[in-house]
């Protein structure tokens, strides 16, 4: 509606001036002039600076999983230009099959540990009209609700693990390169860990072998990950 009487006070005021010839009529086109004036203030106001506007954040979650198909608890990440900023990779479902990237324009990341389940936090700031008196003169291109910035929290358990994509990249080819000699430590691993629980527990059930053994592997299955990952961070 502003651009409305941007153009008609224009109008007017050419009209009027180029008539004028008596004082009435050069007081109208100066009437007229201020309002062309004042309008085109009002829109360059409202275009730079928000003018009739206000932020308004909303709040989104979302469980997320593994950023790779790697048996691990993984949040990737791929550093831009000197590393001060980053951009996450994550899914929201097992059978994504291509990770999702954060944004970067007016966009901000962060990594917080929780006690609860892995998730990513995004509160989205927009710009929208005060009102619709504001919004009646001033959606100039269908302005309301623009994006202004966003920011992402993941919130990570203690058994997440944040790799940049070329550190992940080493841990998969690291891993299949000792996948033989990790299944003979496993096995040996298991097999010694549960020989001690039946030595301290002579009566141990069939059924509490089998517990023994699955609290076996993970466990050395989570001591060998965090060794290769250890070595991948170091390189």
């Amino acid at each position: 509606m502003i651009i409305g009487v941007l153009v008609i006070s224009l109008v007017a005021f050419a009209l009027v001036n180029v008539f004028a010839k008596k004082a009435w009529q050069t007081v109208l086109s100066l009437i007229f002039g201020a309002i062309f004036v004042g309008a085109l203030g009002l829109i360059v106001a409202n275009i730079s600076n928000h003018f009739g506007m206000e932020r308004v954040t909303e709040t989104t979650t979302k469980k997320i999983v593994s950023s790779a198909d790697s048996g691990a608890n993984l949040l990737l990440y791929k550093e831009l230009g000197d590393g001060t900023e980053k951009i996450y990779l994550y899914k929201t479902k097992d059978s994504q099959k291509k990770p999702t990237a954060t944004g970067t324009d007016n966009v901000t990341n962060k990594v917080e540990s929780t006690t609860g389940g892995a998730e990513k936090v995004t509160k989205t700031t927009y710009w929208v009209y005060k009102n619709d008196h504001y919004k009646f003169w001033f959606n100039i291109a269908d302005n309301n609700h623009e994006f202004d910035k966003r920011v992402n929290t993941f919130k990570l358990p203690k058994d997440w693990i944040t790799l940049n994509t070329d550190q992940a990249e080493k841990l998969a080819k690291l891993s299949k390169e000792r996948q033989r000699t990790m299944e003979s430590e496993a096995k040996a691993y298991v097999q010694d860990g549960l020989k001690q629980a039946m030595m301290n527990n002579p009566q141990m059930s069939q059924s509490d072998q089998e517990a023994t053994i699955q609290k076996l592997t993970a466990a050395y299955q989570q001591e060998a990950f965090a060794k290769l990952i250890q070595e991948v961070k170091e390189k």
